[in-house]
């Protein structure tokens, strides 16, 4: 039974995974359930939200979920990853289905350990692709300290086409020069949270393009911003349907990341509270921790973390994870080597939730290995291993993953 993620991705009609996983049909049945609120299970409307406004200005976000909240009105609490894990055992049951493989990737590794805690008797194995823990940091530290690991990482299988230390020193030189003076460009405004969210969405989601982020950040140090620019636009903005129309449901995306994620304030206090709770804790972050960015610059460019739900009325969450006990089942993670969104250090957390856990890192990839064309068949390889036989016995398709291309700037050629 997979789960592609989002929170909000229907799946049937999305990922085929009927041939992506073809080699396990000789065997088994593939369960594919779309999430309330998503694709044919009674889509989510939000009219009144402006979706555009998400991947704009971090307060136009905030006024976006608290508009959302307010058209869903009561029935808002009834969008939660405890809510969609007890409708698929309920298919399950209904199905007469005994025991189930679980297939998670990135938000759906969240969704399927809250299943796994809630219905343990009806779970055979668990594959958790880019996966992070229930318990996870909302103020991006992990993100942050990957992306320092990315950048190396990226030179060092790069064959010399450019040296990680360049890059980060051209990255803060940057940071700091958009800040004081944002460049405007066709399709927006470069700041140095648009530039901190342009580096985590290629690491992350474009890592066919992470291989230019070198030569654009040289030349942009040196006064040709234009690829720097071009590379902001190519990377696409949160987008989805107030109407559920698509694969993709923002207003579920918001509802059960408000209802179910960690929050550094009080939910029971008032929004002007929170605001000031959540200033505060900021305030107190190591900086040094964040650098080349503000703490303010790389968390604001990161949509569901820091303050994102601060305007989510409700002043108690519907439920809580992490109190039960897990199966003590096989588990396999992948993560993604170059992922910011899911970092190698969340793929451990996660794996750290389960007994008999193991994580496999894919090179030269990010955000969901599967979803990278070289990296997609070596990744379903070994998950389909190990749904069979609950370990990995051939891994040596990851030496065969090729390297993200890199363009070197002009005088390093």
């Amino acid at each position: 039974m997979p789960n592609p993620g989002g929170p909000g991705i229907a799946v049937i009609g999305g990922r085929d995974y009927a041939r992506q996983y073809r080699h396990l049909m000789d065997t088994y049945d593939l369960l594919l359930v779309d999430p309330r609120g998503t694709g044919a299970s009674s889509p989510l409307r939000c009219d009144s939200a402006r979706w555009s406004d998400m991947s704009s200005l971090r307060a136009l976000a905030l006024e976006a979920v608290r508009a959302c909240a307010r058209d869903l009105g009561a029935k808002r609490r009834y969008y939660t990853t405890a809510a969609v894990a007890d409708d698929l055992d309920a298919v399950r049951a209904h199905l007469g289905i005994g025991k189930l493989d679980l297939l998670g990737q990135s938000y759906g590794t969240y969704l399927m350990t809250v299943y796994a805690e809630r219905h343990p008797a009806h779970v055979r194995s668990i594959v958790m692709s880019s996966a992070y823990p229930l318990d996870f940091d909302t103020l991006g530290r992990p993100a942050a300290r990957a992306m320092h690991r990315s950048v190396h990482l990226l030179c060092r299988r790069s064959g010399g086409e450019c040296d990680g230390d360049e890059v980060l020193s051209d990255l803060r030189i940057m940071a700091r020069r958009v800040q004081d003076k944002p460049i405007r460009y066709p399709g927006g405004l470069l700041d140095d949270t648009a530039l901190a969210s342009t580096v985590y969405k290629l690491a992350s989601s474009h890592v066919e393009s992470f291989g230019r982020l070198p030569e654009a950040l040289h030349l942009a140090v040196r006064g040709d911003a234009r690829p720097l620019a071009e590379l902001a636009e190519r990377v696409r903005p949160l987008s989805g349907s107030s109407a559920g129309g698509g694969t993709f449901n923002l207003p579920v995306y918001v509802a059960v990341t408000c209802n179910d994620y960690p929050v550094v304030w009080d939910r029971s206090a008032s929004v002007s509270e929170r605001f000031r709770q959540y200033a505060s804790r900021v305030a107190r972050l190591d900086r040094d921790e964040y650098r080349p960015f503000r703490p303010e610059a790389w968390i604001g460019g990161i949509v569901d973390l820091g303050d994102f739900c601060v305007r989510w009325p409700d002043r108690v969450a519907p439920e809580r994870y992490g109190r039960g006990r897990l199966p003590d089942v096989p588990v396999l993670v992948l993560s993604g080597e170059l992922d910011l969104s899911t970092p190698t250090e969340e793929g451990v957390q996660a794996a750290e939730q389960y007994r008999d856990a193991q994580v496999i890192e894919i090179p030269s990839t990010g955000h969901v290995p599967e979803k990278h064309t070289g990296a997609s068949a070596c990744a379903i390889s070994l998950e389909t291993q190990f749904i069979r036989r609950w370990r990995i016995t051939d891994r040596s398709c990851l030496r065969h993953i090729p390297a993200i291309p890199v363009r070197s700037p002009a005088d390093r050629r």
